[in-house]
C-alpha cells in the first residue's frame, strides 16, 4: 500500500508512481500495465482515483487503452517521461533551490564543489 502526501492530490501522487515504474523498468514499453483492479488494489486507493491517474497519463500519451485488454505503455514512454521530469526540474526544482540558497545564504561556488565531489564517487 502506498503511502500519500498531504501536499499533492492522490491522484497526482499516482501519476509519479507511474513514472516511477516507467523510468525503472517496471512496466514496459509496449506491454500491458497493471489493470485498473491490480492498482486499485495495491495502492489501497478508490478505482476512480485510479481511473483520474489513468486518465491523465492518456493525456500525456503515455499509454494507450486496449478494448477489452485494458492499458499498455506506449512505446517511447520513457523518454517522455523522463523530458517531462527534465523541465520540472529545471522550472521547478532548480528556482525552489535557487530561492532556499539565497535565503541560507549559500553560494552556487558551495553548491559547486560539492557537486563536483559527489559526481567523483
Amino acid at each position: 500500500m502506498m503511502e500519500f502526501k498531504d501536499n499533492k492530490p492522490i491522484y497526482r501522487q499516482i501519476v509519479e508512481f507511474a513514472f516511477n515504474r516507467m523510468i525503472d523498468g517496471s512496466w514496459v514499453p509496449d506491454e500491458m500495465i497493471p489493470s485498473v483492479r491490480e492498482l486499485t488494489a495495491d495502492l489501497g486507493v478508490n478505482s476512480r482515483t485510479v481511473l483520474k491517474a489513468l486518465d491523465e497519463l492518456q493525456d500525456l500519451e503515455l499509454i494507450e487503452s486496449r478494448r477489452g485488454m485494458g492499458f499498455m505503455l506506449v512505446g517511447d514512454a520513457v523518454e517522455k517521461v523522463r523530458a517531462l521530469r527534465r523541465r520540472d526540474f529545471f522550472e521547478s526544482t532548480i528556482p525552489d533551490i535557487i530561492s532556499e540558497m539565497n535565503i541560507l545564504g549559500i553560494s552556487a561556488a558551495e553548491v559547486a564543489a560539492l557537486l563536483s565531489a559527489s559526481c567523483k564517487k
